[in-house]
């Protein structure tokens, strides 16, 4: 938070008005304005783009900073920052560092942010983006940030996620040879869970998260370690079996927003592994309730489709009730408009799910 307050306090210095909040209405305003400024655009445009003036360009790189510690302490100002950075683009030209607020522009139109989600416009920019990057900067020292934004909460969409797992674990080497820890463990995080996703040979995948906790334990970076704790967990138990015992109530009602999402979803999954339905729908529903909230789309939360998906139909089977069926069916529709963006990663899942509609 002490990041957060030195970035605003100097970008106020500098010009920018920065408020203390924004409520959702004017957050979902902004948003859609900006969206409107960024319609349709390509690769062309952006490279035909001014560089900005100097005055413009610092400006942008403490914007940059500030986004780096709003993703951990100030979620909610994420858009703020992100429209800032690209209306100053669009209004004024482009710098090596305005050309990442596209890249989380493409994100947050992948989350909850506006009342619908827009894949194709955010594929579109994000594709843009990189192409831009790629031949007009490809700086070192940006491919983290950019990688985290694009791999991280983007390309799954429509990319495979073996191809996401790669770019992120490339982003997370190159931070780590740059000393920014902080973007390294988010690239990290995302890597886990694209790799996790993807089928990763688990004693493998065990491995790399023990090394990336290593790390994070070395750092002090308290987020990383509890995001990836969780994850090892999981795979230890679907590894060696055993029971998994639900997250205390008092670490639930504490936890960073982040944090509770990962809770929920591994509950979910290792409860469903386990053959305990019931238990696995709870934890689903609940997480599906929470994620609402979050700014950016999650790649847990859609996998979670699934297992809820595949919950509803064995509870449906065992209870001998068609109570779920609209619920197992609205799961199955959604992945199957996912499976439309990207057939590599989500048709195996609508096939599985679509003969249990007619047992």
């Amino acid at each position: 938070m002490i990041a957060y307050n030195v970035c605003s306090e100097v970008l106020s210095q500098l010009g920018e008005n920065i408020p203390e909040t924004l409520s959702s209405d004017e957050t979902i305003a902004m948003t859609e304005a900006t969206l409107g400024l960024v319609k349709g655009i390509t690769d062309e445009d952006l490279l035909g783009m001014k560089e900005i003036d100097s005055k413009l360009a610092t400006s942008i790189s403490f914007y940059s900073l500030m986004w780096r510690a709003a993703y951990h302490a100030k979620e909610d100002m994420v858009p703020f920052i992100t429209c800032r950075v690209v209306q100053h683009t669009m209004e004024n030209g482009l710098c090596k560092h305005s050309i990442g607020g596209f890249f989380t522009l493409a994100a947050l139109l992948c989350g909850n942010i506006l009342p619908k989600r827009d894949i194709k416009s955010a594929t579109k920019i994000g594709k843009a983006a990189m192409s831009c990057f790629t031949k007009r900067y490809n700086t070192s020292e940006q491919i983290p940030e950019i990688y985290a934004s694009y791999y991280g909460f983007v390309a799954w969409r429509t990319e495979p996620l073996q191809t996401c797992a790669k770019k992120l674990r490339q982003g997370f080497e190159l931070s780590m040879s740059l000393g920014e820890p902080d973007m390294a463990f988010i690239n990290s995080v995302c890597q886990i869970s694209s790799s996790f996703l993807a089928g990763d040979k688990l004693p493998s995948l065990l491995e790399k998260v023990d090394y990336y906790l290593k790390l994070a334990d070395t750092c002090n970076h308290e987020v990383c370690k509890s995001l990836l704790t969780i994850f090892r967990g999981t795979i230890v138990i679907l590894i060696n079996g055993g029971d998994s015992s639900p997250f205390a109530t008092e670490a639930q009602e504490t936890a960073p927003l982040k944090i509770l999402e990962s809770m929920h979803s591994h509950s979910a999954l290792r409860a469903y592994w386990q053959g305990h339905n019931t238990r696995s729908q709870h934890f689903a529903d609940k997480l599906m309730k929470i994620t609402t909230k979050s700014d950016m789309g999650l790649l847990n939360g859609t996998a979670i489709l699934f297992f809820n998906g595949l919950n509803s139909f064995e509870l449906m089977k065992n209870h001998c009730t068609t109570r779920l069926k609209p619920k197992a069916m609205r799961y199955l529709q959604l992945l199957k408009a996912k499976s439309e963006h990207s057939s590599c990663n989500f048709k195996n899942k609508v096939s599985n799910m679509q003969p249990l509609m007619f047992h």
